[in-house]
């Protein structure tokens, strides 16, 4: 019998265990809330506990204003689990859950927590890199919706009722403030690995942006290419979820 345990707004885990041999954080991309995580509770190994991270402003927080700046997330976020560092953990983040993750992983070393066992990036290039896009939060709404479209991450009938489209306009720009807002700082490398995903042809991501992962560890860099865009790890979910289990099974032997 499942039972979701709730420690914080930020954290939810759907399957909570407490002999977990490692806690995975996970990070929802632009727009996305906790739930896209639920169901790899039963998917990860054994011994790997999901805790699903949930921003202010979405599913059961959307009354919460969301926050429009990477640095007002990742001490929020990082102060949340710097008190679950008790146990081996890894960060894991999509698209800007990617830069979350990595930012978080900064913040958790300055301020001397527990390092993770290693950090996995998705569908983003490296921190250090410019983005392949323009910033968009700005724009005037029927421009910003029709390009939201076309990343092909939110469905049209989203934005064909009213209320919703409201929600999840409010949402998104909000998101993608916080990603077109962000400034890198140069800082050392991070003495754990990084494993990184991306998938052919990701035009939000192309395959040497994400490479360069690499130069942001001293510790080992992992580069897997999965097949289905951008949000390959929706749309071709057991595919992907094979090899992170691969990565998983991997750090929970060594």
């Amino acid at each position: 019998m499942e039972t979701t345990n709730r420690t914080s707004p930020w954290l939810i885990t759907p399957r909570p265990d407490t002999d977990a041999r490692l806690r995975l954080f996970c990070v929802p991309y632009a727009g996305g809330g906790a739930s896209m995580y639920r169901g790899w509770a039963h998917r990860l190994p054994a011994g790997v506990e999901v805790n699903a991270v949930q921003l202010p402003g979405r599913e059961e927080r959307f009354r919460e204003e969301p926050a429009r700046r990477l640095d007002d997330v990742v001490a929020r976020l990082g102060t949340v689990l710097a008190g679950r560092t008790d146990r081996p953990y890894a960060l894991f983040g999509h698209s800007m859950g990617s830069l979350l993750a990595f930012e978080t992983a900064r913040w958790l070393r300055a301020e001397g927590c527990p390092a993770p066992e290693f950090v996995i990036v998705s569908g983003r290039g490296a921190a250090q890199i410019t983005p392949p896009w323009p910033a968009i939060h700005h724009l005037p709404e029927e421009e910003f919706v029709q390009r939201v479209m076309e990343m092909h991450g939110t469905p049209a009938w989203v934005f064909e009722d009213e209320q919703l489209r409201a929600m999840v306009v409010r949402t998104l720009r909000a998101d993608l403030a916080v990603v077109d807002t962000y400034r890198y700082r140069d800082e050392a490398p991070l003495p754990y690995p990084i494993t990184a995903f991306t998938s052919p042809g990701d035009r939000l991501a192309p395959i040497e942006h994400v490479r360069a992962w690499a130069e942001q560890t001293t510790a080992g860099f992992r580069c897997h290419e999965i097949e289905g865009g951008h949000f390959f790890l929706r749309d071709n979910a057991e595919t992907f979820l094979s090899v992170l289990n691969s990565e998983l099974e991997a750090r929970l032997s060594s």
